[in-house]
């Protein structure tokens, strides 16, 4: 090549340098950021098993920066506020994904109101190398002064970058882009975009920001479209095609006309049933409960955006919740087909109680829409000590068993506890294991100290029932709404691993009226099964589509299960065929507000 167009061009390469180095900076930061995610974040075990998403990563945080380049006035400070904004962002997956292992949807966005009053449990969950995101914005702003100086005194610099080499760089990193989008192959982006509600898995293939951009785009579209009377129809027919009879078992009525008490317990794990530490039962009264119920040890609760929420409403319609968004807030006001409308229809009162606000989830209006007659919350109980997010489980459910006695019959009574919620605080109220929180890792002891508390505060809410004449007589329902989120520990006789299964299952006892011999149950169940588990032993028929089944019809039925848990409908083919169906169909029925229009 002729020296003089060889020296022309690197004028240029360094003119384009000289103009663009601190874009340049933090697309080189982005992308180590972006990569860290991946690697560090979602993927440690195995960090370059994805390694098509880190390439798309890399593209990513060019893609991101590059109408920068054409930038002339104010460039640096536009850059560095933009690196700013994508360094919280990052900030808040990564303090999102250490809890719930989950991408943050753009959905959740309508959930910023419900933060009040979890923003001592959040700032629990920040660690100080999150902070490390921030580091190259800080360096920047240090620094840029003394490299311009330094630009400005280097004649061999002073050269201005061209048009023509902005265009280069910027059809390099274009044509970069979408060769990485297109790796994992075109149908797999289509079917992403189309089926894939796993954030995680879309960031394996695509990246953070492409798996944040597929997440908004496909946002704008649900909020915008409008369903057809062809995919109407469509809904309609696949219904009555897949919607299995329903299932019941030897013990079809055995509680009918009984009074039915659901318990919800906040962060309530399998692992610590019948388990001791400082030579104490964590939970002597769920000990009991266990041997004289019938109890499924192995339960998976399902949840998704909407976490604690989604169990409320997987377990009283029996349905899958949302990976994107939560029901309750972004959906409240449909028309569900649930239990309590079920049960309110043969006669029943339906009521919920919680000792928070009564707005929180949006419960006080998905409550209604799932035909809860009436919603007892924080502003319907006397003043008392709060523990950790809420007004404590001991007066909460004190005052509760006095609004259940009084509550018309049959009934049916939902229960939601929080005292075993993050950030797990030992209090004078919860220090009944005696335990040393500085024994053990990040919030084990205090998780255990109050689930203890949260159990001996059952114990009396069991007696208050029992002495009037309610515990006996009726259906009762205690289960865990999810795990808690936990790392590995040993303590006491609990060895727990939170890699394994112990990270998925809550448990579930059932116990029937004037029950006084228990069973233990290997069988796996999952929260959608507790809705049709109710109907079948209080005896109520319904042809409405429910995704679980009778957990004593499966016992005896033997029906095909998932590797995952959720039982299938057997017609629809291999479980994972099966289960994406299912989900996208209870996803349409959600997002559509077709519950009515499959009824009928």
């Amino acid at each position: 090549m002729n020296k003089a167009v060889l020296k022309h061009i690197t004028k240029f390469a360094v003119g384009f340098f000289n103009q663009q180095f601190l874009v340049l900076f933090f697309i080189s930061t982005l992308a180590i950021k972006l990569c860290a995610f991946i690697t560090c974040v979602i993927n440690p075990a195995q960090p370059w098993q994805y390694w098509f998403g880190i390439i798309c990563s890399c593209f990513n945080a060019a893609m991101v920066f590059l109408p920068f380049i054409f930038v002339k006035k104010h460039k640096n400070l536009f850059a560095t506020i933009w690196a700013f904004v994508l360094a919280l962002l990052l900030f808040v997956d990564t303090i999102y994904f250490s809890y719930f292992s989950a991408i943050p949807s753009v959905g959740l966005l309508s959930l910023v109101g419900e933060a009040n009053g979890t923003t001592s449990a959040i700032i629990g969950l920040i660690k100080p190398q999150y902070f490390l995101y921030f580091v190259d914005i800080l360096l920047a702003i240090i620094f840029i002064k003394p490299i311009r100086a330094f630009l400005r005194k280097s004649p061999i610099l002073l050269k201005k970058s061209s048009l023509i080499m902005n265009l280069i760089f910027s059809a390099v990193i274009i044509i970069g882009f979408c060769y990485s989008i297109l790796l994992p192959g075109v149908n797999n982006l289509r079917n992403t975009y189309n089926h894939s509600y796993d954030s995680i898995a879309t960031s394996h293939y695509y990246g953070l920001i492409i798996t944040h951009v597929i997440d908004t785009a496909r946002f704008i579209n649900q909020e915008i479209s409008i369903i057809s009377p062809a995919e109407k129809a469509e809904i309609h027919d696949w219904v009555i095609t897949n919607n299995p009879a329903q299932q019941t078992s030897s013990l079809n009525g055995i509680a009918a006309g009984k009074n039915v008490i659901l318990i919800q317990v906040e962060s309530l794990g399998s692992f610590v049933i019948n388990q001791t530490v400082n030579g104490k039962a964590i939970t002597p009264t769920l000990d009991n409960l266990a041997k004289n119920t019938d109890y499924f040890p192995n339960n998976r609760f399902i949840i998704g955006a909407g976490h604690t929420s989604d169990t409320d409403f997987v377990v009283n319609s029996s349905y899958f919740p949302l990976d994107d968004a939560s029901v309750f807030v972004r959906y409240g006001r449909d028309d569900f087909t649930s239990l309590p409308k079920l049960l309110t229809s043969s006669g029943y009162s339906a009521y919920a109680y919680h000792g928070y606000s009564r707005n929180f989830w949006s419960r006080n209006v998905a409550l209604v829409s799932l035909g809860y007659q009436k919603f007892y919350a924080s502003d319907n109980y006397s003043e008392g000590e709060e523990l950790n997010m809420g007004l404590n489980d001991g007066d909460f459910l004190n005052e509760t068993a006095d609004y259940i006695v009084d509550q018309p019959k049959p009934s049916l009574s939902t229960v939601i506890t929080l005292s075993s919620h993050i950030p797990f605080e030992i209090t004078d109220l919860t220090k009944g294991l005696g335990l040393n929180a500085s024994d053990y890792p990040d919030q084990v002891g205090g998780y255990l100290e109050n689930i203890n508390y949260v159990d001996r505060m059952l114990a009396h809410f069991f007696e208050k029932l029992k002495e009037n004449n309610l515990y006996d007589d009726s259906l009762i329902i205690v289960y865990g709404d999810h795990t808690p989120v936990l790392s590995s520990f040993s303590a006491g006789n609990i060895n727990y691993d939170s890699e394994s299964d112990q990270a998925l299952e809550v448990p579930l006892f059932i116990k029937l009226p004037n029950q006084t011999t228990g069973q233990t149950h290997s069988e796996l169940g999952t929260s959608l099964d507790i809705m049709p588990t109710i109907l079948d032993l209080t005896g109520i028929k319904t042809n409405q589509l429910m995704f679980g089944q009778s957990l004593f019809a499966q016992i005896e039925n033997s029906p095909i299960a998932c590797p995952n848990n959720i039982i299938i409908f057997p017609e629809l083919g291999d479980c994972e065929t099966a289960q994406s169906i299912e989900k996208n169909m209870s996803s349409k029925i959600i997002r559509y507000n077709q519950f009515q229009n499959i009824s009928q």
